[in-house]
C-alpha cells in the first residue's frame, strides 16, 4: 500500500472500472521488453516456479485436507516474494489443522501464482481494500495532538494509529526522533497517520468481510500490518506471528492476544517461564546453551538474518582490551545502541521517547562518568540495512555522538559496524551491559554480565536484569555503575534458563523448507524444498509439530525434546 497519492487513486479509478488487470499486464510486458536486467530476473524465476510445480507442486496440492473439513478460515498477511517458500509450508501446516487460508498481499504475480501452484486459491490485493479517510480528518486529528505523547497513543477505528504512524514514519524518513513542535515534522508525519487512518478502516473491512477465525502475519509493526493486527485482536482473533530466529533454518513462533499484545516475539510467555523455572538445570542444560551460543557466533550465522557477524572473528581478553586501549584498573560497560529508526515503537513500553533520546542521555552519563571503561558498539546491522535500502547514509549513532561533541572522552570507545571484533569476544571483558531490549541483553546475563535496560515487553522483571521505573532512576544507576556488584549465583540460574528457553526451547526448525542468508551486501534469503518424490507433504515431521501446535492454542511454540 502506498501513500493517498495519484497513483493509489489511478489504481482505484481503473480498479473500479475493470481494467487494472490489464493495465498491469501491458505495463509488465513494456517493461519486459525495454529492461534486458528485469527480463533476465523474470525468465529466471519464471524457471523457478516451473521447477518447483514439476517437483513439489503435487505435494503441496496434496496437503490440503477436504474442502468439507476446513471448518474455519486462517487470513495469511503475506510477506510477499520474500521469505514465500518458508510462508507457503507455513500455511500449509495451519490448513491440515482444519483451516482454510485466504491471502492477503501487496499486488506480486509471483506470489499469485507459487500460492495457486501449491493449492491455494483465495488470494486478494491490500489495494482492494482501500478505505481512504479525507485528508482533513487526518489533518484534524494531527492538529488535535500537540505533542509526541499523545500522538504515540492516538486511536482511529480500534488502531493504535499513532503508534504505527511513528514507526513507519521513522522507518521511512530515517529519522531518530520525531520532534512534533515543529511545522516541518508535523508535515512530514502527516502523510503516515493519514495511511495509518485508512489503514485501520481497511482493516474493518477485512475483518468483517473474511469474517477469520486465525490470522497469520508476519512484521506486525508497521502500517498497514500493524492496524490489520490491533483490530483482529479486538475482535477476539488469535494472531500466530513468524519472525526469523538466531540462525539459520529456525522461526519464531507465538500467538498473540489482546493480553500480550505488547511483547516481543522472542519472549517466553508465563506458562513457558513457570514451567522453566521448575525444571532441573545442571550441567547438561548449561553445555547445551552454551554449545548454542558459541557455536551460532563461530559459524557466522548468529542472527544471520541482518549478517550481524558473518564477517567478525572471536579474540581473547588480552587482544580486545588491548585492540580497543582498556584500563585493566577500571570495569568496562557496553552500551549496545539500536538503529534508531528500526522497529522503533514495536514492543512494550520505554523510558525515553525515542532510542535515540535514550541514547544521547545515556552517553552523557558515560562521558561524566570516568569511574569506568564504557565501550559503545555500533549495531552491525546498520551496513545490510544500507544496502537494501540503498543508501549509503552514516549509522545515525555516531550521527548522535557528534551532537554531544566534538570529541569523545579517552575513556569510551567506539567500536564501528563494520568491526571484524565480535560480540562474543566482548563478554570476556564485559562487566556490565546496557540496552533498552536488545537480545544482546539476554546474552549477557546468561554469561553473568549485570544488564541495565530501558525498556519492557521482552526479558526484563524476570529476576535477572537490573529494570528501572523512571529515566531518573535509570540515568543515576548508570551514574553509580561501577558499585553495581556481580550477579549472584540465583540470578545467573535465572538467566540461563531464559536464554535456554529463547535459544533452545522456543526455535521452530525448518525442515521441509529450508531458509538460509547469503553472505553477500543485502544478506538474500535462500529457500530451498526437501520433499522427496512422492512423499506425503502431511507426514512431514515438522509440519506436523506446527499442526499440533496451532491446534494447542499455546502461545508459545515450544520444541517438545527441548
Amino acid at each position: 500500500m502506498t501513500h493517498g497519492n495519484w497513483k493509489t487513486t489511478f489504481k482505484r479509478a481503473l480498479a473500479s472500472a475493470r481494467l487494472l488487470p490489464a493495465a498491469r499486464s501491458f505495463h509488465y510486458h513494456v517493461r519486459r521488453m525495454a529492461d534486458p536486467a528485469f527480463r533476465e530476473q523474470e525468465a529466471r524465476r519464471q524457471e523457478e516456479l516451473l521447477r518447483f510445480d514439476a517437483e513439489h507442486g503435487a505435494a503441496f496440492r496434496r496437503a490440503a485436507p477436504p474442502a468439507t473439513q476446513l471448518q474455519q478460515r486462517v487470513l495469511v498477511v503475506s510477506s510477499g516474494s520474500l521469505g514465500l517458500l518458508v510462508e507457503i509450508a507455513l500455511v500449509k501446516a495451519i490448513q491440515a489443522a482444519g483451516y482454510r487460508p485466504v491471502i492477503l498481499t501487496d499486488y506480486d504475480r509471483w506470489v499469485d501464482r507459487y500460492y495457486r501452484a501449491a493449492g491455494v486459491e483465495e488470494l486478494s490485493y491490500w489495494e482492494e481494500w482501500q478505505r481512504p479517510v479525507s485528508p482533513a480528518e487526518a489533518a484534524a486529528m494531527m492538529h488535535g495532538l500537540g505533542s509526541f505523547e499523545p500522538f504515540i497513543h492516538a486511536d482511529y477505528c480500534g488502531a493504535r494509529v499513532g503508534k504505527y504512524a511513528a514507526s513507519t514514519g521513522l522507518r521511512h524518513l530515517r529519522v531518530g526522533r520525531l520532534d512534533l513542535s515543529s511545522p516541518p515534522v508535523r508535515e512530514a508525519l502527516l502523510p503516515f497517520l493519514h495511511r495509518a487512518m485508512s489503514s485501520a478502516r481497511a482493516a474493518q473491512e477485512i475483518v468483517a468481510t473474511v469474517k477469520p477465525d486465525l490470522v497469520l502475519s508476519v512484521d506486525p509493526g508497521y502500517t498497514p500490518r500493524g492496524e490489520l493486527f490491533d483490530v483482529c485482536l479486538t475482535a477476539g482473533i488469535d494472531t500466530i506471528t513468524w519472525n526469523a530466529a538466531h540462525k539459520n533454518n529456525s522461526l519464531m513462533l507465538k500467538r498473540y492476544r489482546q493480553s500480550n499484545r505488547d511483547v516481543h516475539p522472542a519472549s517466553l510467555s508465563s506458562d513457558t517461564w513457570r514451567e522453566l523455572q521448575t525444571r532441573p538445570w545442571t550441567d547438561v542444560e548449561r553445555a547445551r546453551l552454551r554449545q548454542e551460543l558459541v557455536g551460532s557466533y563461530h559459524s557466522g550465522e548468529w542472527y544471520s538474518e541482518v549478517g550481524t557477524q558473518f564477517h567478525t572473528a572471536s579474540q581473547d581478553a588480552a587482544e580486545v582490551r588491548r585492540a580497543l586501549a582498556l584500563d585493566e584498573g577500571k570495569k568496562t560497560a557496553v552500551i549496545f545502541p539500536h538503529i534508531f529508526w528500526d522497529g522503533t515503537f514495536f514492543y512494550g513500553t520505554d523510558l525515553f521517547e525515542s532510542y535515540e533520546e535514550w541514547f544521547i542521555e545515556t552517553m552523557k552519563v558515560a562521558c561524566a562518568n570516568r569511574q569506568v571503561n564504557w565501550v559503545v558498539k555500533i549495531h552491525p546491522a546498520n551496513l545490510v540495512k544500507n544496502a537494501r535500502d540503498g543508501v549509503g547514509a552514516e549509522p545515525s549513532e555516531l550521527v548522535a555522538l557528534r551532537s554531544l561533541g566534538a570529541v569523545v572522552p579517552s575513556h569510551v570507545r567506539i567500536i564501528q559496524p563494520d568491526s571484524r571484533m565480535s560480540t562474543l569476544s566482548l563478554y570476556s571483558v564485559m562487566d556490565y551491559c546496557v540496552t533498552v531490549r536488545g537480545t544482546v541483553g539476554i546474552e549477557a546475563a546468561s554469561f553473568g554480565i549485570p544488564v541495565f535496560t530501558a525498556g519492557t515487553g521482552r526479558y526484563d522483571r524476570r529476576g535477572f536484569t537490573i529494570d528501572s521505573d523512571t529515566r531518573t532512576q535509570y540515568l543515576d544507576r548508570l551514574r553509580r555503575i561501577h558499585e553495581i556488584p556481580p550477579m549472584s549465583a540465583d540470578q545467573r540460574d535465572l538467566a540461563e534458563r531464559f536464554a535456554y528457553g529463547i535459544f533452545l526451547a522456543r526455535p521452530f526448525s525448518l525442515r521441509t523448507v529450508t531458509m538460509e542468508f547469503q553472505r553477500d551486501a543485502k544478506v538474500s534469503l535462500q529457500s530451498t524444498v526437501h520433499v522427496p518424490q512422492g512423499q506425503d507433504l502431511a507426514a512431514a515431521p515438522d509440519l506436523r509439530l506446527l499442526t499440533d501446535w496451532v491446534r494447542s492454542g499455546m502461545e508459545d511454540f515450544l520444541v517438545p525434546e527441548a
